[in-house]
């Protein structure tokens, strides 16, 4: 529900309440006259200043470039750690060759039998293997990430 005022004469406010369904109520409320006013007579509204440009809602010189200096920093240094994440991934990915064990995003962990551009094999138990995407494997795992997993 959204109000608005509007200024009627001697001393008295009205608002008028929109509801979502679009019907207007009007409801007026006796206001007490600001002190040193008298009641009754109405005062003019004053003018914009020339300085102000005209429009009361103008925000401070600088105001936008201000706010892209301060946020493009943060944007690049998110650009870029991303991307060398990205690299050291697939570095990381390309340094895997078969009979290699390797974890999995999913979890499991196997040995690698086939690698190929989109898909890669993993025997997760003699005789079972599934093709997972290459994407979704984390690395080798060695003995340190053994030793890591097991202190947690």
């Amino acid at each position: 529900m959204s109000l608005v005022a509007i200024s009627p004469s001697h001393g008295e406010s009205a608002y008028l309440a929109r509801s979502p369904g679009s019907l207007l109520f009007a409801g007026y409320q006796s206001v007490p006259p600001a002190p040193g006013r008298e009641t009754g007579v109405s005062q003019p509204a004053p003018a914009p200043s020339p300085a102000s440009g005209g429009g009361a809602s103008s925000s401070p010189p600088g105001g936008g470039w201000m706010m892209l200096v301060m946020v493009a920093p943060v944007l690049l240094m998110l650009l870029f750690s991303s991307r060398s994440q990205q690299k050291k991934q697939a570095a990381v990915i390309a340094g895997l060759k078969k009979g290699d064990r390797v974890l999995t995003q999913g979890g499991l962990v196997g040995r690698l039998v086939e690698v190929g551009d989109r898909f890669a094999k993993l025997e997760i138990s003699p005789g079972v293997k599934v093709e997972v995407l290459k994407s979704g494997l984390l690395g080798a795992d060695t003995a340190e990430t053994q030793a890591a997993a097991e202190k947690k």
